[in-house]
C-alpha cells in the first residue's frame, strides 16, 4: 500500500502529477482510492478533476467533498484543493452513491445496507461522505449501523467556508448537493484502525431538551432553544450565529460517552436551532467549550495508539469547531500524525464514527483513521511515544500562551460551576422541603377552613340580630383563606414539578366568552363593564380547560381588582403566526416600571393596591406563568403607570 498527497493549484498541475513516474508506477496495483477535498463549491471544478484522473486511472474509485479547511502533511491549509492517492496492492473497493433529499434518508440508508449485503465479502471498513446541512445524515448513518455491521465506519460531512448551505460531495462523475457516498473496503491483508476524541469541557448548568423538530431543537426547559445562547453567551440570532456559537456545542452523555452537538443555524421566528446530528427529547446536556490543553493531551494519547498500529496512511476527519478554537495552534494536534505516516484529511461539518465503542454522527471531534496492508512494519521513523508534542513540554515557555490562559480560565469556570451546583443542590433540597411543608400545611388547613366557612354560611341564614354581620365577616375571611390555601397547594405542586395537565381539544372562542360572562357578574359589584374583541369565531386548541380557566379568572380578576369603579376592561383574542394571543386590557392604575420584571415570581406583587380593598397574595401570576409555560406558551405584560396594563398570554395552535 502506498499513499501520496498533493496540494493542487490547477488542472495543469494535476496533469503533471498524474503523469509523473511517482504516480504512474502504481497503475498496476489492484485498487486505487482517490479522495478530493476542496474549498471550491463549484461542480465544474470537481468534474474537471475527476475527468483528468479517470484519463490515467479509469478504474479508480474517486470521491470528494467540499471542506472548511484542508489537512496536508499534517498541517492545515485554507482555500485549497487536496488530492489523496491511495494505492492498494491486494485490497478491493466498491463505490455506492445516491442523491438523498430530506425525507428519503431512511430509504437510502436501507438501500446502502442492501448494497453492502449483496457483496457477500469480508468487509474491513467503510468510508462515508454526506451533506449534513441539506439532509439528515445522522438518520442515514443510524439506519446503516442499526444492522449490527461488525466493521468500522468513518468519514465526514461536507463543509462550506461561507456557511451558506452550499456543500457538495463527488463520486467521480456526479456532484450531489443532497447526497451520500459510501466506499466499501475489503481484503485479507487490509487493516483499519479508527480512533476519536473530543476534549470539550462542560460550562453551563444542566439543561433538558423538551421539544425537537426535523434536525432541530425547538425548546430547552420549555423555552425557545435560542434563548440559551442569547442569555448565557450574548449571541444574536443573525447571519453570524454559526461563527459565534460553534465553539459552544451541547455536551450530551449518551451510552457511556460524551458527545457534542454543534448549532448551525437559528430560526428567528420560533427560536429553534438547527443541528446536523440527532438529539432526543428528555436528553440532558450542558453547553461546552474546548480546552486546548486537554485536546493536545488527548491527541498525544491517540497518536501513540496510532503509532502502535503502524499504518501506511492516516486520514483525519475533524470538526471545524476545533480549527476555530485552536486557531494558529491547530497543527499541534494534527502535525504529529504525519511523523507516523503520510497524513491528510479535511475539516468537516460532522464526523462519522462507528467502532467497537459506539456509533454516531459526531460534532466537535476528530476521527483519525489508519490504513495498513499486511503485517506491521518494523522500520517506522519513530518508535518512541510522541510525548514531546505535548504543548506543556515545549522548550519555549512563552509559546502557545493563549492556550494555557484558556485552559486556566476553563478550570476556574469548572470549579466555580461545581461550587454553584453544590449550593444549588442544597437550595433545591430546602425548596423541596419548603414545598412539601406548604403542601401539607395547606391541605390540612383547608378542611377546617371549609368547615368554618360552611357553618358561618349556615348561621347567616338562621340569625337576624347583630351577630349576622359577624358571620358575614367570618364567611368572607374564611373564603379568602381557602383561596389562599388553594394557591399554596397549586404553587407547591408546580414548583415540585407536579403540574399535571389534562389536555383536551376545546373550541377556545366560546370557552373564553363563557368565562367573560361569569367574571362580568363579579365586575358588576364595581360597575365595571367587560367587553370583548375577537377576530375569529372558532379555534380548536389542545389545552387543559380547567387550568386555562384558572388563568383567565386570575388575569380578569386582577383587572377587576385594580380597575376603578365605572371603568371598562377589554378582552381580545386574535391569531398571530401559529399562536393564539389572549389580552386582558384595563384602564386601572398600571404597574411601576421597576416592578414589571418581578410580578410573575412567587410572593412578588406590585406596590399598587386594589381599588376597593380586595386582597392579593402575590401567587396568582406565578401560577399563571407556570400553567402557560406548561402549554408551551408565553405570558407577559405591558403597562404604563397611572394609565393601565395589558396582560397577555399565547397558546400554540
Amino acid at each position: 500500500m502506498k499513499q501520496y498527497n498533493y496540494n493542487i493549484s490547477s488542472i495543469e498541475n494535476l496533469n503533471d502529477i498524474l503523469h509523473s513516474e511517482e504516480i504512474t508506477s502504481f497503475c498496476s496495483f489492484q485498487s486505487q482510492l482517490i479522495q478530493i477535498f476542496s474549498a471550491e463549491t463549484d461542480n465544474e471544478w470537481f468534474q474537471l478533476l475527476g475527468n483528468s484522473i479517470r484519463n490515467v486511472f479509469p478504474l479508480a474509485v474517486i470521491v470528494g467533498a467540499t471542506s472548511v479547511g484542508e489537512i496536508y502533511e499534517g498541517k492545515i491549509l485554507t482555500n485549497s484543493t487536496l488530492i489523496l492517492f491511495t494505492f492498494f496492492e491486494n485490497s478491493s473497493l466498491n463505490l455506492y452513491s445516491y442523491e438523498c433529499k430530506p425525507g428519503s434518508e431512511e430509504t437510502i440508508g436501507k438501500k446502502l445496507v442492501n448494497d453492502i449485503k449483496s457483496l457477500n465479502i469480508d468487509i474491513k471498513g467503510m468510508l462515508l461522505l454526506s451533506t449534513p446541512i441539506s439532509n439528515d445524515s445522522g438518520k442515514i448513518f443510524n439506519t446503516i449501523t442499526a444492522f449490527d455491521l461488525n466493521y468500522p465506519i468513518f468519514g465526514g460531512g461536507a463543509g462550506d467556508y461561507a456557511n451558506k448551505r452550499n456543500t457538495l460531495i463527488f463520486d467521480g462523475i456526479h456532484c450531489f448537493n443532497q447526497g451520500v457516498i459510501l466506499v466499501v473496503f475489503s481484503g485479507n491483508n487490509l487493516h483499519i484502525e479508527i480512533l476519536t476524541y473530543l476534549g470539550w469541557h462542560a460550562l453551563s448548568k444542566e439543561m433538558t431538551i423538551t421539544e425537537i423538530g426535523e434536525m432541530s431543537v425547538k425548546t430547552i426547559d420549555n423555552k425557545p432553544a435560542f434563548t440559551v445562547y442569547e442569555k448565557y453567551l450574548g449571541i444574536k440570532a443573525d447571519d453570524n450565529f454559526f461563527q459565534n456559537s460553534l465553539e459552544f456545542p451541547f455536551l450530551i452523555y449518551r451510552n457511556g460517552q460524551i458527545i457534542a452537538r454543534t448549532p448551525f443555524f437559528v430560526n428567528k421566528k420560533d427560536g429553534s436551532i438547527q443541528l446536523v446530528s440527532d438529539v432526543h427529547v428528555g436528553e440532558k446536556f450542558r453547553i461546552g467549550y474546548g480546552n486546548p490543553q486537554m485536546i493536545i493531551k488527548e491527541s498525544v494519547h491517540i497518536q501513540n495508539q496510532m503509532q502502535f498500529f503502524k499504518p501506511n496512511a492516516i486520514f483525519l476527519y475533524t470538526c471545524i469547531c476545533r480549527r476555530f478554537l485552536l486557531q494558529e495552534d491547530i497543527n499541534l494536534e494534527t502535525l504529529p500524525f504525519n511523523n507516523i505516516a503520510p497524513t491528510a484529511g479535511f475539516y468537516t461539518f460532522g464526523e462519522f464514527c462507528s467502532n467497537n465503542k459506539f456509533n454516531s454522527l459526531l460534532n466537535s471531534t476528530m476521527v483519525a483513521v489508519g490504513f495498513r496492508e499486511g503485517a506491521k512494519s518494523k522500520d517506522l521513523k519513530n518508535e518512541e511515544p510522541l510525548q514531546k508534542y505535548n504543548i506543556t513540554q515545549n522548550s519555549d515557555p512563552y509559546i502557545n500562551q493563549h492556550s494555557r490562559i484558556l485552559s486556566r480560565l476553563l478550570y476556574f469556570i469548572n470549579e466555580t460551576t461545581k461550587e454553584l451546583e453544590e449550593q444549588n443542590q442544597v437550595l433545591k433540597i430546602l425548596n423541596e422541603q419548603k414545598n412539601e411543608f406548604i403542601g401539607i400545611a395547606a391541605h390540612d388547613l383547608r378542611n377546617p377552613a371549609s368547615i368554618i366557612q360552611g357553618f358561618s354560611k349556615l348561621l347567616e341564614e338562621k340569625i337576624e340580630d347583630k351577630y349576622k354581620e359577624y358571620t358575614k365577616i367570618i364567611t368572607k375571611v374564611s373564603s379568602e383563606m381557602i383561596n389562599l390555601l388553594n394557591d399554596f397547594l397549586d404553587i407547591s405542586k408546580i414548583e415540585a414539578g407536579k403540574l399535571d395537565l389534562k389536555k383536551n381539544e376545546i373550541n377556545y372562542i366560546p370557552f373564553v366568552e363563557q368565562n367573560i360572562k361569569l367574571n362580568s357578574l363579579l365586575a358588576q359589584n364595581k360597575k365595571i363593564e367587560i367587553t370583548r374583541a375577537f377576530n375569529l369565531s372558532d379555534q380548536i386548541l389542545l389545552i387543559d380547560n380547567e387550568k386555562i380557566e384558572q388563568v383567565l379568572n386570575n388575569l380578569i380578576g386582577n383587572a377587576i381588582k385594580y380597575s376603578y369603579p365605572n371603568s371598562k376592561i377589554l378582552v381580545k383574542v386574535f391569531k398571530e403566526n401559529e399562536l393564539i394571543v389572549t389580552q386582558v386590557i384595563d384602564n386601572g392604575q398600571g404597574i411601576p416600571k421597576n416592578e414589571i420584571n418581578e410580578i410573575f415570581h412567587p410572593f412578588k406583587k406590585s406596590s399598587t393596591i386594589p381599588t376597593d380593598g380586595e386582597t392579593s397574595h402575590g401567587l396568582g401570576l406565578a401560577i399563571v406563568k407556570k400553567i402557560i409555560e406548561g402549554h408551551n406558551g408565553n405570558v407577559g405584560v405591558t403597562s404604563e403607570f397611572g394609565k393601565g396594563s395589558t396582560f397577555y398570554f399565547t397558546l400554540p395552535i
